[in-house]
């Protein structure tokens, strides 16, 4: 696979992506969005600080034997007597009604996975966000939510987001700090 990533950024430049309350975009073709994003799966395991890393998927993730309320907490060591409050200021701030959580995975919209994916990140703590080509699967609308929504989380809770993407209208919205082409 060709990792243009690879090529063009030793440890310190992609070190600099991480920086918080950052949002970055990464604007490259479309064949290499995905095997970069596999890079930087794998460079994120290699690399030696205290920063716990997250990825956004396009594709569903949760387990289907779980309850999206319990897909939500796996990965976390909260007690169950601080679960309700804290999944419902997260699902507030997010923007998702409570009624998301009575939904089964399959009957979820990709615009309501991705903002639950969302809301696991920041319940697990997150301080990076690694967002793969999610933005082809939303309507113009929920894009116009999601991008100032991913800035404030950024500013507000402190996070690195990093999005990967093709699409040039992403990569120069206003809500984006830095703009790396790789293309």
């Amino acid at each position: 696979m060709n990792f243009p990533l690879v090529k063009n950024w030793t440890d310190d430049s992609f070190k600099e992506l991480f920086q918080q309350q950052h949002m970055t975009v990464v604007l490259e073709d479309q064949s290499s969005v995905q095997a970069d994003f596999y890079f930087l799966i794998d460079k994120t395991f290699d690399m030696k600080h205290d920063m716990a890393i997250g990825f956004i998927l396009s594709e569903n993730i949760f387990l289907p034997y779980l309850s999206i309320r319990d897909n939500l907490f796996v990965g976390t060591s909260i007690k169950e007597r601080e679960k309700k409050q804290l999944l419902n200021n997260w699902l507030t701030y997010i923007g998702l009604p409570t009624s998301v959580l009575n939904k089964s995975e399959d009957t979820l919209t990709s615009f309501e996975q991705i903002k639950l994916q969302l809301v696991q990140l920041l319940l697990i703590k997150k301080d990076i966000i690694i967002i793969d080509d999610i933005f082809q699967k939303l309507s113009i609308g929920q894009r116009q939510e999601l991008l100032p929504l991913l800035q404030k989380i950024a500013k507000e809770k402190q996070k690195a987001i990093l999005v990967l993407t093709n699409d040039i209208q992403i990569a120069e919205s206003p809500y984006m700090d830095k703009i790396i082409k790789t293309a």
